[in-house]
């Protein structure tokens, strides 16, 4: 197998492994696939050498440019809305009506004691309200272990 078609191959292989990979890993992935794309195709069309230290220059500097380049949009498109890895043990909690200890927002967490547990309490980003008073009634809308996120009942 020749230069051009083992980076087409790997840039194929980094974007099958795309849907698997987990954040900090993904952006590498990304930017290693787009870079070894971009290498292979100049190599086939001839705009570079074909000659090992070359592509792998190329390769390398390009994976810094594109890494540099995609990393503040992938983070931004991971973090929009904060939406939990449920655990199994705890989903069954989503949906249980609940009435609020203390004053909680979308950005400050409150303290509640549920099924004999201290949770930490945030309101659900989708939810249209701000913030919530002592006292009122939510749904949790999302659980982890340790956090529940809730919206106004």
């Amino acid at each position: 197998m020749d230069l051009t078609s083992s980076l087409l191959v790997l840039g194929l292989v980094c974007l099958a492994l795309l849907p698997f990979a987990v954040p900090g890993l993904l952006e590498v992935l990304l930017s290693l696939a787009v870079s070894s794309l971009l290498v292979s195709g100049a190599l086939y069309l001839g705009w570079l050498p074909e000659e090992l230290w070359v592509s792998l220059l190329a390769l390398a500097v390009l994976a810094v440019i594109t890494a540099l380049v995609l990393w503040k949009p992938l983070r931004r498109l991971q973090h929009t809305g904060e939406r939990l890895q449920e655990d199994k043990g705890i989903s069954d909690f989503v949906g249980t009506p609940l009435v609020l200890a203390a004053h909680t927002s979308k950005t400050q967490a409150s303290e509640l004691l549920f099924s004999g547990v201290h949770w930490q309490v945030k309101l659900d980003p989708e939810c249209t309200d701000t913030e919530l008073g002592a006292g009122d009634s939510v749904v949790i809308s999302s659980a982890q272990v340790g956090l529940l996120l809730v919206k106004k009942a």
